[in-house]
C-alpha cells in the first residue's frame, strides 16, 4: 500500500462512537430511552440484571451480554484469525464459479464506468459521499469518468449488471451469489480495517428479558427475521439454528420485519420476543444516533461472514479491470471519508470460492435457486 490519498478531517470513528457511548451519554438520545422502567427491559431497568464479565477468549460461554459490550470488544465483526481460518478453495461450494472473460470483441469498454454501492438499509446515509476518494482513484487509474450511485435494491443491482448497465458494484453477503450466478459479477476486493472484516448474526432480546437467555428459550416465542432473502436476517438462521437444536418456523414463529432496523426496534418495544439481526446494520443504526445498544442483549452469535465485496462485470475491458483493482488494492485510505464513514481504510483481495464459502453453505441448506425474480 504505497500510494497515498488526500486526507479529510476525521471525526469520531464508528467504533469509538460506540465505545464512548457511556461517557457520551448515549442513553439520553431522543426517542430511544424513557426515564422510568417500562417493564420491558427499558432504560429505567437497565441495571436490573447483572451480567458476567465478557471473556474474549470464550465469548460464547459468557453470553448473554448487553450488545454494547460486544461492540466495545469488536465482536460485531471478524478478526485477522477468523480471516486466516478460511480454507482456500478452487471452486465454489454451491452454484457456478465466477465467469471468465471472453474474446476481445465481447469486451465492455464504456466511456463512463457505472459504479454502485449497496449496503442494506443505511447505505444512503452512510455511503452517499464516503467513496469519493475511491471514485477519484478509479478515474485516475482508468482514465474514465465514474458515475457513482447508492442503491438499496439488491434486485436492481443484479439486474443492472446482468443487462450490462452496471460495471462495478458492491453487494451484500446474501446477494453476492445471485450477482455471480445471474449477472457475471467477479468479486475481487473487500473493505477492511487492520484485519477486521464483515459482520456476525446476533440473536437479540430485550436486555432485561429473563425469559430469553439462550437459544432454547426461543421455543414458543415470536422471532423477527428481516426478509426472506437476507443472509443474516433469514437464510443463516434457517441453516444454522437447526444445528443448534432450534427449528425456525416450528419451534418459534417467524415474523418478517422488513429490515434489521425494524427488527431492532420491534424487539425493543416488545413487538417481537427476539430478533435475528446483522451486527453491521445494528452498528450503523447505533452510530447514526438512533438506538442505545445497552437496551438489547445478545444470546448467541455466529462466526463472521465476509460482506460487501467489490465486483466488476466479467466482460469489462482488462485495462479497466486493472485500473479498478489498482484503485482498490494499492491505496491506503486512512484518514479519508472512507475511514471516517465506514471505519475501514483498506481493500484486501477477496476470493469468492474461499471467502464466501459459509454463505454458499447457507444457500445450499436453503435450496436457493439463482433467479432474478427471487431477489
Amino acid at each position: 500500500m504505497d500510494k497515498n490519498v488526500n486526507s479529510d478531517t476525521v471525526p469520531l470513528s464508528r467504533r469509538r462512537f460506540v465505545m464512548a457511548g457511556g461517557a457520551f451519554g448515549i442513553a439520553s438520545l431522543a426517542g430511544c430511552v424513557s426515564d422510568s422502567d417500562d417493564g420491558n427491559g427499558g432504560a429505567g431497568s437497565s441495571n436490573a440484571i447483572e451480567f458476567q464479565d465478557f471473556d474474549t477468549d470464550n465469548p460464547h460461554e459468557t453470553l448473554p451480554q448487553p450488545t454494547d459490550v460486544l461492540f466495545d470488544h469488536g465482536f460485531n465483526e471478524g478478526d485477522e484469525q477468523a480471516l486466516a481460518n478460511f480454507e482456500p478453495r478452487d471452486q465454489p461450494h454451491y452454484g457456478n464459479p465466477v465467469m471468465e472473460l471472453g474474446s476481445s470483441d465481447s469486451y465492455l469498454d464504456p466511456d463512463t464506468i457505472n459504479f454502485a454501492f449497496g449496503s442494506g438499509e443505511s447505505a444512503a446515509t452512510i455511503y452517499a459521499d464516503a467513496m469519493d476518494p475511491l471514485v477519484e482513484n478509479i478515474e485516475a487509474e482508468t482514465g474514465r469518468n465514474v458515475d457513482f450511485t447508492v442503491l438499496d435494491s439488491s434486485a436492481a443491482q443484479v439486474e443492472a449488471m446482468r443487462s450490462d448497465r452496471l460495471h462495478l458494484s458492491t453487494f451484500s453477503a446474501g446477494t453476492v451469489p445471485y450477482a455471480v450466478n445471474i449477472a457475471g459479477a467477479v468479486p475481487f476486493g473487500m473493505l477492511v480495517k487492520e484485519g477486521t472484516f464483515g459482520y456476525r448474526l446476533w440473536v437479540c432480546a430485550q436486555r432485561d428479558n429473563e425469559e430469553i437467555t439462550e437459544l432454547d428459550d426461543l421455543r414458543g416465542k415470536v422471532v423477527a427475521h428481516a426478509h426472506d432473502t437476507s443472509n443474516s436476517g433469514h437464510l443463516a438462521p434457517m441453516a444454522l439454528m437447526p444445528e443448534e437444536g432450534i427449528i425456525p418456523g416450528e419451534d418459534y414463529e417467524i415474523q418478517f420485519s422488513g429490515d434489521h432496523n425494524n427488527s431492532v426496534r420491534g424487539v425493543d418495544i416488545g413487538d417481537y420476543d427476539a430478533g435475528m439481526i446483522a451486527s453491521s446494520s445494528y452498528g450503523d443504526f447505533v452510530t447514526s444516533g438512533n438506538f442505545d445498544p445497552t437496551r438489547l442483549r445478545c444470546i448467541w452469535m455466529s462466526p463472521p461472514f465476509a460482506s460487501q465485496p467489490s465486483c466488476y462485470h466479467y466482460r469489462l475491458h482488462p485495462d479497466l479491470v486493472e485500473g479498478i483493482k489498482a484503485a482498490h488494492l494499492e491505496y491506503d485510505y486512512s484518514g479519508t471519508s472512507i475511514e471516517t464513514q465506514t471505519e475501514q481504510n483498506e481493500f484486501i483481495e477477496f476470493d469468492y470460492a474461499t471467502h464466501h464459502h459459509p454463505v454458499l453453505q447457507i444457500h445450499e441448506a436453503n435450496d436457493i435457486e439463482y433467479n432474478i425474480g427471487d431477489l
